[in-house]
């Protein structure tokens, strides 16, 4: 019994770990059930939430729960920005479509940095603990994911608006996380060169 108290937190991360996995099955075989994937994206973005609240909740914080909560947002960010990218250079369209290709490109180039930079940190011995402007990056990450799918969903309802409506949400959503995303990688670089430091003292 406490070893399923324990690890509830992690349990939940995990689910979303599955859940990406499983969006990702669907969304790259070809023609897929808007509504379905949508609730999978809901299901994700509810397993970041709730793993977090919990563990801080319970105080069963672990450097396990971290590692999968980072495997599960990078998965989630990485795989859905590659999708995104993949996606809009098939549309055609002016400087509005250009301007959220370009934000996802940085996004995608962000959360890939970011992966090396846990990975050598990881293997290095170096700090890799999640900070308030991450959390806030990939909170509107997922905001960004969840409105493109929503708004996909509901595109047969909006009809000739729906551009407008996608690239709007997208470009605040994108914007605003990006500089998050820029702020959040320079901690990460500092904690290194201080680590560097470190080493040669």
């Amino acid at each position: 019994m406490k070893l399923i108290f324990e690890n509830t937190a992690n349990v939940i991360t995990a689910v979303g770990i599955v859940l990406t996995i499983w969006l990702n099955f669907i969304i790259w075989d070809g023609p897929f059930n808007q509504q379905f994937v949508f609730i999978l994206v809901v299901g994700i973005a509810l397993s970041d939430l709730l793993d977090g609240w919990i563990a801080r909740k319970l105080k069963i914080t672990s450097s396990v729960g971290e590692f999968l909560d980072k495997i599960r947002d990078k998965l989630f960010s990485c795989s859905a920005f590659t999708y995104f990218f993949i996606e809009l250079w098939k549309w055609n369209g002016g400087a509005c479509l250009a301007l959220v290709k370009g934000l996802v490109i940085i996004s995608l180039a962000i959360e890939l940095f970011l992966v090396l930079i846990w990975i050598r940190g990881f293997i290095n011995g170096l700090d890799t603990s999640s900070h308030f402007l991450g959390k806030i990056k990939t909170t509107f990450y997922f905001i960004a994911i969840g409105w493109w799918f929503f708004v996909c969903l509901i595109k047969d309802i909006v009809g000739g608006s729906f551009e407008i409506i996608l690239y709007s949400g997208l470009i605040v959503f994108l914007f605003i996380s990006s500089i998050y995303g820029i702020l959040s990688a320079s901690i990460y670089v500092q904690r290194h060169n201080d680590f560097i430091e470190e080493k040669k003292k």
